[in-house]
């Protein structure tokens, strides 16, 4: 016993002394652990549900470095991402939960690199185009939902339009299938009407219909309430090369602001759950959004370098 007993507090005693942080979450039977999580989030991360590991990664003085590989609830990976000191650093890759490709391009240090094409569930082109170090080159074409016709074409080296017709977009009331859960939600649409000189190719409309399908709503959000706002201050350089930074927002939004819209119901109230989710589930929320704005298609200027975008990600918030 006494043996045991000992056996038990070297094992306590070296969990403590390696800073190793452990969170379970009971009410999606998930569990999230890191080696350190202060000051700064340090070592090997992994998120498991249900015993199946759905998130794992390294942290390097609270930044993300090398692979990092993202599973859906049934074990299928949905994202792999590579990172350099923080920054998007080689191939990335996006699947459907059907495990066609969705997105496929690369980054050099932060920055896009070589061709880049976006793919439909059915595997159909939707987008595609080249970046040379973060600038879009040559002919950038948006298809409709089908993959077959062509709705927008950009010439970036004459800097004019060659289709500009209507982009695709969602719907108010739109069912859409996470990756994540592999279960689906609702869509709420609000009519919101943009206006900037500077925009993103296909319009502010179809940047707000990729950055749906490029945001994730991980496992351990699912049926639980959510209300987070960010400001994303971009600049646009006159070549078109478009950068950001991204950083949650709590003060008063202003009249006439340009809005990015993540808005859905998952369940009805009666199974969602009110949860107060940790400093670490935000913090990998927030570096969640970041990935999804760093992964739209490029912008285009005329006249405006400086823009800021206020994205409302709000999950069950409207049910409560």
């Amino acid at each position: 016993m006494k043996r045991r007993f000992w056996g038990f507090l070297t094992a306590l005693v070296a969990n403590i002394a390696s800073g190793q942080h452990t969170e379970n979450l009971d009410y999606c039977n998930c569990q999230l652990k890191i080696e350190q999580n202060s000051p700064l989030l340090n070592g090997q991360f992994e998120q498991t549900c249900n015993g199946i590991t759905t998130e794992k990664g390294l942290f390097v003085n609270g930044l993300k470095s090398g692979e990092w590989d993202t599973y859906n609830s049934k074990g299928k990976l949905i994202r792999k991402l590579n990172y350099d000191n923080g920054l998007l650093h080689g191939t990335v890759e996006l699947f459907y939960a059907n495990s066609k490709p969705k997105v496929v391009g690369q980054f050099d240090k932060g920055n896009k690199i070589g061709k880049w094409t976006y793919y439909t569930d059915k595997g159909k082109i939707l987008v595609e185009g080249s970046f040379d170090s973060n600038k879009p080159i040559d002919l950038w074409t948006i298809n409709d939902t089908k993959g077959k016709t062509p709705v927008v074409q950009y010439d970036y080296n004459s800097n004019k339009y060659l289709i500009n017709r209507p982009t695709p977009i969602h719907k108010d009331g739109d069912l859409i299938q996470n990756e994540n859960t592999e279960e689906w939600y609702v869509l709420i649409s609000p009519d919101v009407k943009y206006a900037s000189k500077s925009e993103p190719l296909g319009g502010y409309a179809f940047a707000n219909y990729m950055f749906i399908e490029l945001a994730e709503v991980p496992i351990n959000y699912w049926d639980t309430y959510l209300y987070k706002r960010y400001k994303v201050s971009y600049k646009i350089a006159t070549d078109n090369n478009a950068t950001f930074a991204c950083k949650s927002f709590s003060g008063e939004i202003p009249d006439n602001n340009l809005e990015l819209t993540f808005l859905i119901m998952t369940n009805p109230p009666s199974k969602l759950k009110k949860i107060e989710h940790s400093d670490l589930q935000i913090v990998l929320l927030d570096s969640k959004i970041k990935e999804a704005l760093s992964l739209l298609p490029p912008w285009i200027f005329k006249e405006q370098s400086d823009i800021d975008l206020y994205i409302h990600y709000v999950i069950n918030q409207n049910l409560q």
